[in-house]
């Protein structure tokens, strides 16, 4: 009887644990999208084909674009709904409605610029064929969502209910590119006003030269753009009896936020003559915040042939939340990007003493202010109004009263002509020159566009609107914008060879000025070069007749050219001497000798110049700051390492802080301090790998908050090759979105990999499909493979 009595007991326990996790399953299970079969879609004008391979690629077929709209909207709806409804809040400024009040401070910084209302406008200004578009995008994403037998999975650990689609959240998932691509811009701006100030006074620090002089971006040794044979210099940085007051601000803060990773990507194309096809090689890889899902969904898009026109078939990635294909081939035209930096957006001080509902005031007088009170929506608290104010100087960005300063901001985002779907464009474009015409009027955040066709040209371009007007004006929206004449371009340079990796990328004034507006003698934001160097020396190595997978090998080049001379510098300063009565430091010595020259996992002694030059290069920044009187622990930008290196090997005794008796005395001193820190984080040198040091997790957006599921929605958590400044670019979870390379009309030899499966559902089989392949740098098929699934949208009565 006792028996019975337990097992009856223990019976009962078990179903009491099992019983919610059968119920959690079924739920789960039920969110997971409809794959196979028929569906109505009453609205369709003709029945479109859903097809599925291995790894959850969806090839379309549709009649016309209207219908494919609606099967790309379907298909984003099924698998990606939740990361666009986060990328739609985001720039809104509505994620506290989901998230609760740990979001109202980025709800509130996003609000200023009041996104929603400017989708709002920019689809009524939208053509009457692209509004079409959007409408059937959205029907498609609504339709997706009602076929579901349950809410999409987050939503229920979220306690919510996802919102339908609105046309308006399609221009909004554009605003929150913007977001992602340029916003970091303010803080850098603000970092360069208000250092700028300082060195604004009269004050010079003793022994300090009190001329400006500025360490230019091109004048440095890693300066390789585009249309220019060779590395070209402008005269370097100048310092008159090597003392400098400082470099220019732009220098100074061009990296505010250099301890996050600024957006950036590498492409290149090569001519016809230089392949194996005789067809332009067009390779991607966009370097971005790595999440899951994946920021990119692969697609095939296709539609039949009509008397009006050939039909499309357009391969690539594609954006949740938005109909059009962002990189990849329409079968002419192949195409890809990485962030252009420029002068996109813009600070103003104004002196105030205090900031009222209508007028700011100043010694001056007072300044109007136009107000526009925005209800941020709090989950599970009441709302905030948060008030927007305004003036003929833009947007109230900060408010600094009790410092005698308000700063107002403009930005391009903010022009409404800015921001369009003229992209859609490249769906037909059939060459470099039809792109090159269209480039002018393509509104998105700005971005070098590589484009490659079938006959073989190549062209470097600006995807992204530029006004004409490079003074104060330039980011007001009311002058006229660049037109095909005007608008920065190369073509068909006689190398054959075009590369971009966010550096300078036009050796030319005109161009300059028009990207850089009145920042373009001080660099305007663009990277250090040498990842674009790095990457024109490859290009230049090439075997004739280069095919994708040479493409592939340039992508994964984890040699460490940059760091090349810090390694050296190091054996040199650890002489005899140097040694003598320091284990330590001759232990560090032949991890350093022994290095491979790489960013590979296993690698101890790349990881110990990395941490060496890194710590070298703040040392001497924060030396630097001190001197003029500066105490912002601001991080030192990637334009200033010409500099540091001139520095540190001319090492003038003018430039030396009190604190230390000689250059030698502080660059012994960082190797040193990294050896404390380096045997704290790893106890023993001989397991300091670089690997150790950056794995690489990729992680859901709810796996924070909720860790028991991290195991299931998580990516694996790895050790990857990679760093800044060479072509294969990984730290920690920043790295290579996607890579690709394709000639136009040669898809089906090309290749294409994403950071992550096509699904956004843990149970699916394509949550983590490929996902292995990229991180293994392993080429998949462009094209999607056999037919796996195939779903059939069928018109019908309502």
């Amino acid at each position: 009887m006792f028996r019975r009595t337990v097992r009856v007991v223990v019976s009962a326990a078990t179903l009491l644990v099992l019983l919610p996790i059968a119920l959690a399953y079924a739920v789960l299970h039920a969110s997971l999208p409809p794959l196979d079969g028929t569906l109505s879609a009453p609205t369709l004008g003709a029945a479109v084909s859903i097809e599925r391979d291995a790894l959850g690629i969806p090839t379309l077929r549709a009649a016309n674009r209207a219908d494919l709209a609606y099967a790309t909207g379907f298909v984003h709806g099924q698998d990606r709904f939740f990361q666009m409804d986060l990328s739609r809040r985001l720039a809104a400024g509505e994620l506290a409605e989901v998230f609760g009040a740990v979001a109202l401070e980025q709800d509130e910084k996003a609000r200023l610029f009041r996104f929603r209302h400017l989708a709002v406008i920019g689809l009524a200004q939208a053509s009457p064929e692209q509004r079409a578009l959007i409408a059937a995008y959205t029907r498609g994403v609504n339709a997706a969502l009602a076929s579901l037998h349950s809410r999409p999975w987050e939503y229920w650990l979220l306690g919510a209910a996802p919102a339908p689609w609105r046309a308006e959240d399609t221009i909004l998932v554009s605003y929150a590119m913007w977001w992602d691509l340029q916003y970091g811009g303010f803080r850098r701006e603000l970092l360069k006003r208000e250092i700028n100030a300082r060195l604004a006074g009269p004050e010079c620090a003793p022994g300090w030269k009190c001329a400006l002089e500025f360490l230019y971006p091109s004048g440095t040794l890693w300066d390789s753009p585009n249309g220019a044979p060779s590395a070209t210099a402008r005269s370097p940085a100048v310092f008159d009896g090597l003392g400098i007051r400082a470099l220019h601000v732009a220098t100074a803060a061009a990296d505010a936020t250099a301890d996050e990773s600024d957006a950036g990507s590498n492409n290149w194309a090569l001519a016809g003559r230089l392949t194996a096809s005789g067809a332009a090689l067009v390779a991607s890889d966009m370097h971005l915040s790595l999440r899951v899902p994946t920021i990119w969904y692969r697609a095939r898009l296709r539609t039949a042939a009509s008397p009006q026109g050939a039909g499309l078939d357009l391969n690539g990635v594609t954006l949740p939340g938005t109909p059009l294909l962002v990189a990849g081939s329409n079968g002419h035209v192949a195409w890809a990007f990485t962030n252009s930096y420029g002068k996109w957006l813009d600070l103003e001080p104004v002196e105030c003493l205090s900031v009222g509902d209508t007028e700011l005031r100043s010694r001056q007088g007072s300044v109007p202010l136009t107000v526009t009170h925005e209800e941020i929506r709090v989950h599970g608290a009441p709302s905030v109004s948060l008030a927007v104010k305004s003036a003929a100087m833009g947007v109230l960005f900060l408010a600094q009263p009790e410092a005698g300063r308000c700063w107002f901001g403009r930005w391009l985002a903010l022009v409404p002509e800015a921001n369009n779907l003229n992209l859609q464009g490249m769906e037909s474009a059939g060459s470099v020159d039809e792109v090159l015409r269209l480039a002018p009027g393509i509104g998105i955040p700005h971005q070098n566009a590589i484009v490659g066709d079938r006959e073989g040209h190549i062209a470097w371009t600006v995807f992204g609107r530029i006004p004409l007007d490079a003074g104060p004006q330039r980011l007001s929206g009311q002058g006229p914008w660049t037109s095909a004449r005007e608008h920065p371009r190369v073509v068909d340079p006689t190398s054959g060879r075009l590369w971009s990796a966010n550096a300078r990328p036009v050796d030319n004034v005109q161009a300059e000025a028009l990207l850089g507006g009145d920042e373009a003698l001080t660099g305007a934001g663009y990277d250090l070069g040498a990842r674009a160097q790095q990457i024109s020396a490859d290009l230049a190595a090439l075997p004739p007749r280069a095919a994708p997978a040479d493409m592939l090998r340039i992508q994964l080049d984890d040699r460490a050219v940059f760091l090349e001379r810090w390694h050296t510098l190091i054996l040199e300063l650890l002489d005899t001497p140097a040694l003598h009565d320091h284990p330590r430091r001759a232990e560090f010595r032949g991890y350093v000798a022994a290095w491979n020259g790489r960013a590979s996992v296993d690698s101890v002694g790349y990881r110990l110049v990395r941490e060496y030059r890194d710590k070298t290069d703040r040392a001497v920044w924060r030396m630097i700051l001190h001197a003029l009187g500066i105490t912002d622990d601001a991080p030192p930008p990637d334009q200033f390492e010409q500099a540091l290196w001139e520095l540190v090997t001319t090492r003038p005794a003018n430039q030396l802080a009190a604190d230390y008796g000689s250059w030698r005395e502080l660059l012994l001193g960082q190797i040193d301090a990294a050896i404390v820190e380096l045997t704290e984080s790893c106890a023993d040198l001989a397991h300091c790998t670089w690997g150790a040091h950056h794995s690489v997790r990729i992680r859901h957006p709810l796996s924070g908050a909720l860790p028991y599921l991290a195991r299931l929605i998580d990516m694996p958590s790895l050790e990857l090759p990679g760093d800044h400044n060479m072509p294969r670019v990984q730290d920690g979870a920043f790295g290579a979105s996607e890579r690709f390379a394709v000639s136009p009309g040669q898809e089906a030899q090309a290749y294409l990999h994403i950071a992550g499966g096509q699904s956004g559902h843990p149970l699916s089989p394509f949550y983590r499909a490929g996902f292995g392949a990229w991180a293994r740098g392993e080429a998949l098929p462009f094209l999607p493979g056999s037919v796996q699934h195939r779903l059939l949208l069928q018109p019908g009565t309502r």
